[in-house]
């Protein structure tokens, strides 16, 4: 857990700490995924599998970016909060436009 930790860019954190971090994130994506059900209407997946995209999506992109990013002079951690958010975002859409 502490390896896939770092490779997305967490600190060694608390085990009580890892829990909190990784339910609000999917609490967040859970919203995400309502809104983007609720925008899409029936270009959308429904909401659980929404939220799975969003997730996958977010992942790769946090994890291209910490990888691969170019240094800005931006917080680091704000930054890939915004690649994550925008990726997921990003493959959820381009789903949704080439889903026949």
């Amino acid at each position: 857990m502490p390896g896939l930790l770092k490779m997305v860019g967490l600190p060694d954190m608390p085990m009580l700490s890892v829990v909190l971090v990784i339910t609000m994130i999917v609490l967040g994506a859970m919203m995400f995924g309502w809104l983007a059900d609720l925008l899409l209407g029936d270009g959308g997946f429904g909401v659980m599998i929404n939220t799975g995209i969003l997730l996958v999506g977010a992942f790769t992109g946090a994890w291209l970016w910490h990888r691969y990013g170019i240094p800005t002079r931006f917080p680091a951690e704000a930054v890939r909060a915004a690649i994550a958010t925008g990726s997921g975002l990003l493959l959820l859409i381009t789903l949704a436009v080439i889903r026949p």
